[in-house]
Order: structure tokens, then sequence, then C-alpha cells
């Protein structure tokens, strides 16, 4: 027989009178689609029909359980693409899903009527069933819209945020729903918003710096996961999945040139190399993009430090590095691994290995015009926020790479053995100086290098029926060895803080949901987690001029060491109620504990008492959510409470350093909703819209401090990094021409509102709300290429991610560019 890919494949002649109410014991194993879809229509005793160029090179998930016959078609076809056109007694019909609307569900691209498959729960399953708070972002979607890495989806994603306000572009603290901006920015910090790569848990904020790239989808669970990421998540989890090997080889290449001279390519190809092996190799680079022009050190070229009006010639002058067009340039290279191995029908190994090289500029801060700042550290700036003074030209040597392997067997007809490990490093080289200025008051080169290894074992039942568990164990051990070295003319000294710190942390965990009542379904999960943290380290005062003030400027005694222990464990979990009203609504209501570690300060130790470990925090969450999807028309809403306890902060203390404790509670409340509609779909004309927008309020109900000043001023206060409004408004439009071609264009706009980047904010540590406009169209050939243009921020808004006092991190200006995309 010969098959065309042109025109619906007809399989598996079924006898007639079967019945689509009566249940059937299915038994497919995980195989390519089309052989899945022919086993199927045997087994159900149906003929199907169904287009087979649009599922070559996919690959079935295994059925097995008994199901009515629609349950099990509609598992087996789930987020592949296809969706039923016709169901008959005897004839069951496939077609290719409509094209792709641009988000749903709180910003998931999907394409109208299909199910979007997600593991948010640690098992595939339909977004729409899950019972929380959801983002998801398909690999092309991510790409459209310029997703690159995690800082990307501040601006594509509402309720999330990034924090720069201690340690710079190169150490952002991620938050969502307000959690996560008072994180620490160093490397031994625990993060509130737990990355996942890959099923690999990143112990570190080091690793915001990784690239994103050939993605398959991002999943963005808002709100404490106590039960089943458990450690570190009491602001929610983002987990980036990559692509893997085909049934078939695929692959595609795409460059793109843009403003600032930014080029960027990747590609990527994959396939099987034999009938249980299948490979998939990608990578990229980013190079260029820098706008923002240097003028050296201005003013203060050559001024030396003066004490009681002496010069210390001793003591280096400021240097003139002269000027420099186009700073901030990315000189970035990646690549990833992929070999799936198929030991058996239902027993897989997938191995990864990646690895990342960043050699470039490490962005620098501006000043307010010496207009607006009449101090020693201004270097004559002017209002230009795209310029800056500075005495040297910093850049960044940041080298991620890890390896991973994930394996999965069926034990027996209704268990399932998956088991997740991981091993990865980061060493970063990162220096600048925080006040945007030439004025050597607080200039920092940190050294860091981290190590990381985690396995986590979980057993489930196989298929989803009326009662479905999960039990699990983890194991993550780290080592970070890093220093802090400071150059500063306050203190007439150079100094450094060298530390040493390692960490266990182990949990054992479950999760079972069970349909109580037709429709009605409850969830219950626990987890214990226990911590345990060694921190070691040095204060060292160098010297190196013989005129230090350090003692008496920090109100403190350099040249010290500390040896301390932290150790705890905690039980988490989190309960939920669904009631599936009908087959397109549903509503939940949850509750849940989530924990954060304890452990130590990661900035510069000063004193004794700051090498003292802080306690773990802890949060109560409260969430409902109404769920509603009938054709084109997509509706999500949620509502949800947080309450913490022992709330860890980066705060000033008693002796006026920086320092990282526990402050006392907080909480806040807000609401999330997204709306997707299909406008048109008419005459080769499709519309599009997609809106989706978080409202926040979060204030800090109690402040453990000594200075009342800073009770008063803080108490009431929003957290750091909690914008009161975030949203997104999208429309998309796509037009066919016939024979294969397509015109598509899209255009959103993002509100990001006003933000404190710190705990005792001031007027000059809180950045403006901004809002952005990005564009881009798209031409499609039948062939496999596509030409494309893009921009964003479009409208030249200047904008500013972190004020800090007189100094600023402004964002982008408008970019443009222009790209080719070949696919096969």
């Amino acid at each position: 027989m010969i098959y065309s890919v042109a025109l619906p494949m007809v399989l598996a002649i079924a006898p007639a009178g079967a019945t689509t109410e009566r249940a059937v014991t299915f038994n497919i194993p995980a195989q390519n689609m089309a052989t899945a879809l022919n086993e199927f229509g045997r087994q159900a005793g149906v003929q199907m029909v169904f287009p087979y160029d649009a599922v070559t090179g996919q690959r079935a998930i295994a059925l097995k359980g008994r199901f009515t016959r629609a349950q099990a078609i509609r598992r087996l076809i789930a987020g592949r693409g296809i969706a039923i056109s016709h169901e008959g007694t005897n004839l069951i019909s496939l077609a290719v899903a409509a094209s792709a609307a641009p988000q749903d569900m709180s910003g998931s691209a999907r394409p109208a009527g299909q199910d979007i498959v997600v593991t948010a729960q640690k098992r595939t399953e339909d977004l729409s069933k899950v019972p929380q708070a959801l983002t998801v972002i398909s690999g092309d979607e991510a790409d459209k819209r310029r997703i690159v890495d995690f800082a990307s989806l501040v601006d594509e994603v509402p309720g999330l945020s990034m924090n720069y306000g201690f340690g710079g572009e190169s150490y952002g603290l991620l938050s969502i729903r307000g959690v996560g901006g008072a994180d620490d920015y160093k490397p031994n910090g625990s993060p509130s918003v737990a990355l996942h790569v890959d099923g690999v848990y990143q112990s570190s904020n080091a690793y915001l710096g990784m690239p994103l790239f050939d993605v398959e989808r991002i999943e963005v669970l808002r709100g404490p996961q106590g039960t089943l990421y458990g450690r570190n998540t009491t602001a929610g989890v983002v987990n980036a999945i990559t692509r893997g090997g085909g049934d078939s080889f695929d692959g595609y290449a795409d460059a793109r040139y843009g403003s600032y001279d930014n080029v960027r390519f990747e590609a990527a190809l994959g396939g099987p190399v034999s009938d249980n092996v299948r490979v998939r190799l990608a990578v990229m680079t980013d190079q260029g993009g820098g706008f923002m022009d240097g003028k050296g050190a201005g003013d203060l070229a050559g001024a030396r430090l003066s004490v009681g009006g002496v010069v210390q010639t001793q003591v280096p002058a400021i240097s003139d590095p002269g000027a420099r067009k186009g700073f901030g340039d990315k000189d970035l290279f990646a690549a990833r691994g992929t070999v799936e191995i198929d030991f058996a029908p239902d027993t897989t190994l997938t191995l990864k290995a990646f690895a990342s090289r960043d050699r470039g500029d490490a962005r620098q801060y501006d000043r307010l015009s010496a207009a607006q700042d009449t101090s020693v550290l201004n270097a004559g700036e002017d209002e230009d926020p795209y310029s800056f003074y500075s005495s040297q030209y910093y850049d960044q040597k940041i080298d991620i790479k890890g390896v991973s392997a994930q394996f999965s067997h069926l034990l027996n007809d209704a268990t399932r053995i998956d088991m997740v490990v991981g091993a990865q490093s980061s060493q970063r080289d990162v220096g600048g100086n925080g006040d945007g200025t030439p004025y050597p008051q607080y200039e920092y080169l940190f050294d860091e290098d981290l190590s990381q290894a985690s396995v986590e074992l979980r057993l489930r039942n196989e298929q989803q029926g009326r009662f479905n568990w999960l039990v699990g164990g983890f194991y993550m051990s780290d080592k970070i060895d890093y220093s802090s070295q400071w150059t500063s003319w306050v203190a007439r000294t150079i100094y450094q803080n060298i530390h040493n710190q390692r960490r266990r942390s182990a949990a054992l965990f479950g999760q079972a949901d069970y349909e109580v009542l037709p429709g009605v379904r409850l969830t219950a999960g626990l987890r214990y987690t226990s911590d345990d943290v060694d921190s070691k380290g040095r204060n060292v005062d160098l010297n190196p001029w013989g005129i230090t003030n350090y003692n008496a400027f920090f109100a403190t005694t350099a040249n010290f060491r500390w040896d301390k222990q932290f150790k705890d464990d905690d039980f988490s979990g989190r309960a939920a109620a669904q009631w599936f009203i009908n087959d397109d609504l549903n509503v939940f209501a949850s509750v849940a504990r989530g924990y954060r570690s304890g452990g130590f300060d990661g900035t510069s130790i000063m004193t004794l008492a700051e090498t003292e470990p802080f306690a773990s925090e802890t949060v109560w969450s409260y969430e409902a959510g109404v769920r509603y999807l009938k054709g084109p028309l997509r509706v999500s809403l949620d509502a949800f409470a947080n309450d913490f306890s022992n709330l860890q902060a980066t705060t000033r203390l008693a002796n006026d350093t920086n320092g990282r404790t526990n402050v006392g509670k907080a909480e806040t409340r807000g609401f999330e909703g997204a709306l997707n509609l299909r406008l048109l779909n008419s005459g080769g004309h499709q519309i599009d819209f997609d809106a989706s927008g978080t409202y926040l309020h979060s204030e800090i109900t109690e402040f453990n401090s000594n200075r009342i000043a800073d009770v008063t001023a803080t108490v009431g206060d929003p957290l750091p990094g909690a914008p009161k409004w975030t949203g997104r408004v999208g429309l998309v439009h796509s037009y066919s021409f016939g024979d294969g071609w397509k015109l598509s264009s899209r255009a959103n706009i993002f509100h990001h509102g006003k933000e404190s980047n710190r705990l005792n904010a001031v007027v000059g540590n809180i950045a403006p709300a901004y809002t952005l406009l990005n564009a881009r169209i798209e031409l499609e050939s039948p062939h496999g290429w596509s030409l494309y243009a893009m921009g964003r921020n479009i409208t030249d808004e200047v904008y500013f991610p972190e004020l800090n006092g007189a100094s600023r991190m402004v964002g982008a200006p408008a970019t443009y560019a222009v790209g080719a995309r070949f696919s096969f």
C-alpha cells in the first residue's frame, strides 16, 4: 500500500455496532503516533481516519487501563496538534488542529480546541485539569516573543518581576506574585522561585543566566509548591523543558540581525539513528547588541584619594579608559546534545549534556545628571540615560555546564518508576561599580565557583483514573566557593570576603487525588524536607596602601574567621478540591504551606554577628480559580492570598552594614485573569486576541529591627519586586494565500507597574511603571523557509528596571531585527 502525506490514511477496519459509552481495556505501549492510532482503532473496534503527515515524527504516550472510547482517544492525541473532526459509532476522523492562538490559560500558547499537555504535577496531563495557577509558553511562542533566557519572561508573563536591587544585571532576583525580590543576590542563597531545566532543580540564582533555546515549552507555576517541588518554592517554579529527538529527522536554522549589530543564530537537528535510539543537537550564539555609550572617567579622570587634605600618592589615580560606543555587547555561545534510548516499549532513558560560555560586557549603571546629583561621585553626567562614566569597562566570564539523565520504566501494568539525575556547575567572574561612577566607592570583583548534584526518584500510577497517586524521594548537594573583593576609597582599603558553603537537602513526598463524586476531585500532598548547611569563611582587610580606615568606617574589627552550621527540617504540603461542573467549566480551591530553607548571608561580612544563620521562611497560601474552555473562548481567573512568617531579606543591620536575616512577616493578596478569543476565522483570515494580567497587593506587616525609624518606615511598605499591576494584551493575525503560503503578524502591549527594589525603600529606590509595545511579521513559504521582521519597545520608552539612589539601570531602547528561518 502507498501512503500519501497529502491524503488521510485509513487504518484498522472496525466491526459495526461499536459503542462510544462502554469502557474498554486498552493496552497501547509508547510508540510512534501512527502505529498507536492504528492499535487504538483495533482495540476500540473503530475505523480511524487521520492525516498521516500531521502525525509523522510524533511519539504517542502509553495508554493502559479502562476508558471509554472518547476518553481514550482524547488522551492519546492531547497536545499533538490534531483534533477530532468527526466521532461516529464506527468511525473517528481526525484533522490538523486550527492554527495556534497566541496565548491561553494565563499565557499558554495553544491551538483552538486543542489540549495543552503539561507536567506541572510530574505526570502528563491537560493544563485545564491542573488545580493551580499555571502559565505555559510553547517553544514556538518563546521564539516569536524573543524569550531567550529566564529574565526575558518578565516582560511576557504578568505577575513576574526581576529585582536588580543589589548585584546589578548579572545578579537579578526573579519574583512571582511579589515573592523573591528580597532574596540574596549572591550564589549561596536559596531562591524563592525554584528554577528547573528538564526536571533538574537549579540550586542557585547563578543559573538565571542560562540561555533558553530549542525549548519545547516553559511552565510557570505560581504560588508555593510545597509537595512535588518542595524545597525553596515559596514563590513558585519556572520549569523549562527542551526538545528531544523525534521519530523522523527534523530540524531548523534561524539567523537574525538587529539593532546595535546584534546577531543571533541557532540551529537544531534531530531524529532516529536506529530503531530504538533518537538524538538531537542544538546550538546557538548571540553577539553584539550593546546600546550603552561609555564616556571614560570624565571629570574624575586622574583624581586621587585625599585624606585630611593630603593626597595619597601611593593610591592609584582613577584611570581613564577612553570613550567606547556600543557597550553591553553579548558574546554568548551554547550547545545541547540529547540521546533518547528505548530499551523496551515502556523503558526509556534520556541523556542530555549542556554547556554555555558568556564573555559579554557586564553592563554598567548610569547616574543622574550633574545638575541633579552634585556628589563627588558624579563625573559630569548629562541627562542621557544611555551613556555612563567609568574607570574601566568590565566584561564577564560565565560558564555553565551540566549533564542529566531521565529514566522511565513501566514496572507493571499499573505502576511506573521515573528517575531524574543531574550534575552541573557554574563559574562566574564579574566586576562592576553599583554606583554608576568612576569613583571607587564600592567597586567589586566577584569570583564564584558552584557545583551541584541531585537525584529524584518517583513512583506513580501509569494511567490517570478515579484514583491517582505519586510518591518519591529527592536528594541534592551543592558546594559554593566564592570571594568578593571591594575597592573602597571611603574605607581607604581593599577588602575581601572568602566564603565556602556546603549544602545537603533530602526530601520524601507524596501526592494523591481521588474523584469522590462524579466531577469532584480532591488532591492532597505532603513533603518532609531536611536541610543541612555548613558555612566557612574569612574577612580580610588587605590594607594595600597602609592607610586603612576599615574598622572605624564599619564600626567593627576586621580579619576574622567563621565556621558555622545550620540544620532544619520541615513538613510542607498542599490540599485542593476541584469541581468539573461540565466539560467546559471547572473551579478549584486550595491551601498550601511552603517552606524555604534558612542559611547564611552571602554578601560582605563585616562582623561576626553577620555570620550567624537565619531561620527558615514559611508561608501559608490560599487560592481559588475558575477555568472555562469552550471552542475559541478560553477564560482563566484566580484569586490568591499568602501569609509569610520569618520573612528572609537583606536589610540594614545594627552596624549600618547590609546583612541577611529574618525581618518579620508579610502578606500578599491579589487576582489574575486571562482571556483568549478567536475573533475571526474566515476567507483565509484568522485573528486571535489574548489578554492577561495580575493585580497584586503586598505589605510588610511586621518588621524586626533595633532601629525604630526603620520599623516605622518599613511596616506597611510593599515587598521588593512586587508591582501592583502587570498585564499583557496581544493580537495575532494570519492570512493563508493558498498553496501553503502564509502571512502572519502579531503585536502585544505589556505593562509593568512601579516597584521598589529593596526594603526601607525611598523615592530613589522605586522604579516607575513602564509600558512596552512589541510586534512581529512573518512570511512563511510552503518550502520550509520563512522571513520575518520584529521590533521591541517600538515606542522607544525610556524605562528603568532598577533605581538605586542616584544610580540607575536603564532598559533597552527601541530595537529591531530581521531574520530568516528554514525548517525541515
